[in-house]
């Protein structure tokens, strides 16, 4: 543990209380007990817990902690290996000094120096400065690889004062979860120091997802199919079709068309018959519980009630 001992000593200064930790550390007077979980009331959601560390009993920092030589400007990372296909949203459990200002944000990439492949923010206010609280970060549904690692980014804005505690637990001896580790940088970025002996608390959440296809046609009206192309049923599916344009813009028309259940294999169809004349647009876009978000465009040309697509 001797590479994140700074992060252990926030631990301990932090144990004394949020509100209090500018004050002179008493070591007589701490303990972790001090410190609640809130009560948590799980969300009904048709997504599943897939991977979770739900314990603590250490405090990291997010952001730019004063009470370390420098304040240097801490990200924090966990890794995680997920079992389902698609990641929906994350927990964690967090709680904020209450001189933080600024959103804190989550990120998921699959490569620590890489992008995010999706992210969220929420704004200091939605956070407790008096206990460690589970708050949901609800980002863009993606599609990721089962057995991958995958990293769970935590950020706020570079500025005086404004940090906050991501729970975590150490034990040398005990991996409490042994599909990741923390990771840590304080040079924005520029390498990250890895923390094996520890764990941020952390739930991820999921489903087993199929895959969407749309293919657009011409002709008589404009012909739409959303197929599943996948393995799975798809549930819960929405195709929303617009079409814009026409001599002076005349043509604006949106249509939904809908399906509990698509098994797999099949498609769900579309029908339009605009009316009008000159350059088109069609836009749709496709989305189900189980399945990734996909959008589709294309330029054409109607003459009265018969459509070209290019």
């Amino acid at each position: 543990m001797k590479k994140f001992i700074p992060l252990v000593v926030v631990g301990l200064l932090v144990l004394c209380g949020l509100e209090a930790v500018a004050l002179p550390f008493n070591m007589a007077g701490t303990s972790v007990q001090k410190w609640k979980q809130t009560p948590y009331t799980p969300l009904n959601r048709a997504d599943i817990l897939d991977q979770s560390q739900p314990v603590f009993n250490f405090f990291g920092p997010v952001g730019s902690f004063y009470l370390a030589t420098g304040s240097p400007n801490y990200i924090i990372a966990q890794s995680f290996t997920p079992t389902l296909n698609m990641l929906t949203r994350v927990e964690l459990m967090i709680a904020k000094n209450i001189t933080a200002i600024y959103d804190y944000t989550v990120g998921i990439r699959d490569d620590l120096n890489g992008s995010d492949l999706t992210s969220a923010s929420l704004p200091a206010s939605e956070f407790s400065s008096v206990n460690l609280t589970w708050e949901e970060f609800d980002f863009p549904d993606i599609v990721v690889t089962p057995g991958d690692t995958y990293y769970i980014v935590s950020s706020t804005v570079n500025a005086t004062d404004n940090w906050y505690f991501w729970g975590a637990y150490f034990n040398e001896t005990n991996d409490i979860y042994p599909n990741g580790t923390i990771y840590y940088t304080i040079n924005d970025e520029v390498n990250w120091t890895e923390e094996p002996d520890g764990d941020m608390t952390f739930k991820t959440y999921g489903v087993d997802a199929t895959f969407l296809n749309l293919t657009i046609t011409g002709g008589i009206g404009v012909t739409v199919n959303t197929k599943n192309v996948g393995v799975l049923d798809a549930t819960n599916v929405k195709t929303s079709v617009t079409m814009t344009g026409g001599i002076f813009g005349l043509i604006n028309v949106s249509e939904d068309v809908e399906a509990a259940i698509l098994t797999a294999g099949d498609v769900l169809p579309f029908k339009g018959q605009p009316l009008g004349l000159g350059p088109i647009t069609i836009t749709v876009t496709a989305r189900a519980d189980n399945a990734a978000e996909v959008t589709k465009s294309v330029d054409g040309l109607i003459l009265l009630f018969f459509v070209i697509v290019k």
